[in-house]
């Protein structure tokens, strides 16, 4: 019982200081890896070595975009339960083309 006790606590304080930390996150997928980094105070986000973007927040979904010469990007992150992980759906429109690729990567908090 005491070694229980112990194990569920240490758990606890293991949990609660990730999500305090649990602004930058480590994101990848079969060929990309970059980090996101929330500024929560600012309501910004910078997306590996960019400058920050303000993002909007819809009940567990952080959205935000950027543009990159004739190719808008579009960000959808959605946090996990508890908030240790998450899934980024990047849609890539051409704006020229009006092509549109879609691009999914699974993040994890990263410190």
């Amino acid at each position: 019982m005491k070694t229980l006790c112990m194990t569920i606590s240490i758990l606890f304080v293991v949990i609660s200081s990730a999500q305090a930390n649990s602004v930058k996150y480590l994101c990848s997928n079969e060929i990309n890896q970059f980090s996101i980094q929330f500024n929560k105070k600012n309501k910004t986000i910078i997306t590996g070595n960019g400058n920050p973007k303000k993002y909007w927040t819809e009940s567990d979904y952080d959205f935000w975009q950027t543009a990159s010469d004739y190719t808008l990007y579009e960000y959808t992150f959605k946090k996990s339960l508890n908030k240790l992980s998450g899934s980024l759906r990047v849609k890539s429109h051409h704006l020229v083309t009006s092509e549109n690729k879609w691009y999914d990567y699974k993040c994890s908090v990263s410190q």
